[in-house]
């Protein structure tokens, strides 16, 4: 049971593993940009009773292992999260990302990842985690073209 939470009501482990992309996939997040939106993340899910349990990024995307209470939508944290998130990092490093991005174009795709995380086990959900930014882990993009011309 030491995992477990404990609200004013309720005992709990509600985990998610959320993952937000860049918008048009645009590998824009550096290093640098990424611990400062861990942390903003972190600070961001204490505000609102959430732990955030793990978090990396790559260039075009961010993970995010989060314990939530019962009363919390995680849409609502998600909404929370893309909407801070977004605008910080915009504020703080503007003239990087406009070199990837429209000054009105939004920071994240529209869409997310969310999924609860009893289907595996919590280590291997934070070592997944904790393992993007690893040479081993970097996906090769390979462009395909489904019009080919023809000779």
């Amino acid at each position: 049971m030491n995992d477990y939470r404990r609200g004013s009501h309720s005992v709990y482990l509600l985990t998610y593993h959320i993952i937000f992309v860049t918008k048009y996939r645009k590998k824009v997040i550096t290093d640098e940009m990424g611990d400062f939106m861990k942390d903003l993340a972190e600070y961001l899910c204490e505000n609102q009773n959430c732990e955030m349990l793990s978090a990396e990024t790559d260039s075009d995307h961010m993970h995010l292992l989060v314990s939530m209470p019962p009363d919390l939508a995680p849409v609502k944290l998600i909404n929370s999260l893309k909407t801070q998130l977004s605008k910080e990092v915009r504020s703080r490093y503007r003239e990087h990302i406009q070199k990837y991005l429209w000054d009105d174009s939004h920071f994240w795709s529209a869409s997310y990842f969310c999924a609860t995380t009893g289907s595996v086990s919590m280590e291997t959900v934070k070592q997944y985690i904790e393992g993007q930014r690893t040479d081993e882990h970097k996906r090769k993009y390979i462009r395909t073209s489904h019009s080919k011309k023809k000779t």
